[in-house]
């Protein structure tokens, strides 16, 4: 028996916040900075005896062995490549390295020749490339900075304190939190980014996880399986990570031997590292790290970031506080670095000097207008107010599963479905009832082998979501191909009319009814096509994703994903996913679209020339293909989550995070670009993180920027699963949730 809980009176409005009326600046978090030095100077650098090109880390070594001759003559520089770029002007000269040529026996020679100077005075009309080559510069400069204040680089632009390590309750986790510091030359100069991160390994090292696998009984394959593929931290190399390739079970750290000098690891290690190996006996990790290969000695690293099998423990990290930090904590340790760094003048012997955090004046896009059926407008906060859906699809044939000490509960979200059901316009009939002891995949196998008849969905009630979940959801959406709607076995949400109204409508959207439309700008013509590409590196492949609307009120959708090489972020097979999608959008509309519209996400800076010179054509070849004389207008822009910049709204009472529609085009957007900022979410915790827009190409006059800008605000109120808007139009996240199902079935397979 349960003691029953009094009466729920519902999910609680949320607080209005006067003060943010009168508000009209964001606060970033990056600092303008001032080039004290009119320019920057390129040297091109030849070596003797002749070096292939592939030979990035000889070329490294051979000028950090001539280091003393060129600190007198450059004096702080930046070696890359064939190339030496320094702040002072200097003449031709000639160096001899360290470095001995392994057959010939002589010392390296290198010969430096002045390049090209690349002035500071103008950064908003740089190209690319000099974009790329300044940002170089001064990043290498401010890793320099930040090791004076003891921050060492664990990877690309992320800095801790090695020594500020602490445990997270509750879990196997270690966590050190950090900085992502980076100089980026935008539209407005040069400016510094600083934002606060935090980074996980493991509380045990390698080599305990290796005995402890041992002692239960794994062979070597499955010890070796369980490392490959995974980053290890080196907490007595500053932090540095490697990727594991293998495990050299038949190798210890005294048979193997380092060349030329064939000298032990275990000396090498207790002499560079200043560490006391204790197990002579331990096997060797085989790892990588920037195509340099190296053996590894377990017993001092840790398995790094947030493995598969550590995220049962979120709702321990949540705890913690150091994810998702709130803004005014964010914002203090920010500005905590910045006055850090402005007060010791640490930047300032490299040629740059910081003004002052930037402030970006407040701008707000409109909500857009929701439409559930003819004539049937509505704002956005409706929603959750049970509006009528557009299309209802009755619940005639349902199974629910609970187990045993839920029965209650399970009854009570049945009665609450009946009632709250009227207003949306669905017709809730009595389930299947399945009474479960435990719910695994075992149980929910033998109890659904006897039914027979087709069925709508499951819903199932689970106790413990965050392992129950997974077990559902690859068992009976994945396996099965069963549609299926997880509840969490609480009262008070399945008692609460705005929580199970929400139900129904994730339920409904799954049986392909469509819960509502939007109003688009007018520049947007109805017949559209939108597309969304989405790649996953998860695992061995890479997914790819592709999305497109079927219909103009963009609701039902085609749908499609592909396995490509890992790691492969550019997608070789788009001409018949776009001939397919243009064919389903024909059938359906007895019309070819006039317009198409496609998001591409998770493409970073280096690689959208990729994008336009081998995806845009595909779309090209792809219409060639369609009919005579058919050309739509296209637009493609670029979405990308993965950003630090941070804005908050400055109040009077300090900062919070911005409201959904806030946009930022102005100051801080790259340069050369059509590009903005846009946060269109609302952030239940922590510091919201807006998304980064990049319009690689338009071809239709009547869509500017604005209209863009509208639309994909607008986009991000059309994902079924969630009663509020999202951070990212719909389509992306449609694909990472269809990548996600592939990649488990095919894992299943």
């Amino acid at each position: 028996m349960y003691k029953r809980p009094a009466k729920s009176r519902g999910y609680p409005s949320l607080p209005t916040v006067p003060y943010r009326a009168g508000a009209t600046t964001l606060r970033s978090n990056m600092c303008q900075l001032q080039a004290t030095i009119g320019a920057i100077y390129n040297y091109s650098i030849t070596f003797a005896p002749k070096i292939d090109d592939s030979l990035t880390r000889l070329k490294k070594d051979i000028v950090k062995g001539c280091a003393e001759e060129l600190n007198k003559i450059f004096g702080s520089y930046v070696h890359s490549g064939n190339n030496i770029y320094s702040l002072r002007k200097t003449v031709a000269a000639k160096v001899v390295s360290s470095v001995i040529e392994p057959k010939m026996k002589v010392k390296y020679e290198v010969t430096i020749v002045f390049g090209k100077e690349i002035s500071l005075k103008r950064i908003s009309g740089f190209t690319a490339e000099q974009n790329q080559e300044v940002e170089m510069v001064f990043n290498i400069y401010l890793k320099k900075v930040m090791e004076a204040q003891r921050l060492y680089s664990s990877s690309k632009s992320r800095f801790f304190d090695e020594d500020n390590v602490r445990g997270v309750a509750g879990t196997n986790l270690n966590s050190k939190t950090g900085y992502f510091i980076s100089v980026s030359a935008i539209k407005e100069g040069l400016y510094l980014t600083i934002d606060t991160v935090v980074e996980f390994s493991r509380k045990e090292s390698c080599l305990k996880e290796i005995k402890d696998m041992r002692a239960h009984g794994f062979n070597e394959k499955q010890i070796v399986d369980s490392f490959k593929g995974k980053r290890v931290s080196l907490r007595c190399a500053k932090g540095k990570t490697w990727r594991i390739s293998n495990i050299m079970l038949n190798s210890n750290p005294i048979n193997c031997l380092i060349q030329p000098d064939n000298i032990p690891l275990i000396k090498q290690w207790e002499e560079k590292y200043k560490v006391k190996v204790t197990d002579r006996s331990q096997p060797l990790l085989k790892a990588k790290r920037k195509g340099e290969v190296a053996f590894l000695i377990p017993e001092f690293c840790y398995v790094a970031g947030l493995e598969e099998e550590s995220k049962k423990f979120g709702k321990g990290l949540n705890d913690l506080g150091t994810i998702g930090a709130a803004p005014h904590e964010k914002d203090k340790s920010i500005v905590g670095m910045f006055e850090k760094l402005a007060k010791g003048q640490a930047l300032e012997q490299y040629g740059l000097m910081m003004l002052g955090q930037t402030r970006i004046p407040l701008q707000l896009l409109p909500k857009p207008q929701l439409r559930s059926g003819p004539g049937k407008v509505m704002s956005p906060e409706m929603l959750a107010k049970g509006v009528r859906i557009m299309n209802p699809i009755n619940f005639k044939r349902w199974v629910m599963i609970y187990e045993g000490r839920n029965y209650n509960n399970a009854e009570q979200i049945f009665k609450t479905m009946v009632k709250a059901s009227g207003a949306l316009g669905v017709s809730v009939e009595e389930p299947e009832w399945v009474e479960l002891e435990y719910i695994n995949a075992k149980s929910l196998e033998n109890s659904l082998n006897g039914y027979k008849e087709s069925y709508q969905f499951v819903l199932v009630l689970l106790s413990d979501r965050y392992r129950q979940y997974r077990i559902v959801k690859r068992f009976l959406d994945i396996a099965k191909g069963v549609i299926s709607q997880c509840v969490c076995a609480d009262y008070k949400k399945v008692t609460n009319m705005t929580c199970v109204s929400n139900i129904i409508r994730q339920i409904n959207a799954k049986l392909g009814g469509d819960l509502y439309t939007i109003e688009l700008p007018p520049e947007i013509p109805k017949n559209t096509m939108f597309v969304g590409i989405d790649v996953c590196h998860i695992g061995r492949n890479s997914v790819v994703g592709f999305y497109s609307n079927a219909y103009t009120n963009l609701a039902q959708c085609y749908c499609e994903t592909t396995v490509q090489g890992r790691g492969q972020e550019i997608v070789s097979l788009l001409t018949q996913f776009y001939a397919n999608a243009i064919k389903t959008y024909y059938v359906q509309q007895k019309k070819y679209p006039e317009y198409i519209f496609v998001y591409r996400d998770g493409v970073g800076r280096s690689q959208r020339d990729q994008v336009l010179a081998k995806e845009l054509p595909q779309l090209k070849e792809a219409l060639q293909n369609m009919k005579k004389g058919y050309t739509p207008e296209i637009t493609l822009v670029i979405v990308n989550k993965r950003v630090h910049q941070r804005f908050l709204l400055e109040m009077s009472t300090g900062v919070g995070n911005p409201e959904p529609g806030t946009v930022i085009d102005t100051l801080v957007t790259e340069n050369g670009c059509e590009n903005f900022y846009m946060i269109s979410a609302e952030a239940k915790k922590g510091t919201i993180r807006p998304t980064h827009y990049y319009i690689a190409a338009n071809e239709r006059k009547e869509v500017n920027k604005l209209t863009i800008q509208k639309t994909s605000y607008a986009m991000a109120f059309m994902y079924y699963l969630s009663l509020i808007h999202i951070s990212e139009p719909t389509r992306p996240l449609y694909i990472s949730y269809a990548v996600f199902c592939l990649k488990k079935k095919k894992k299943k397979k």
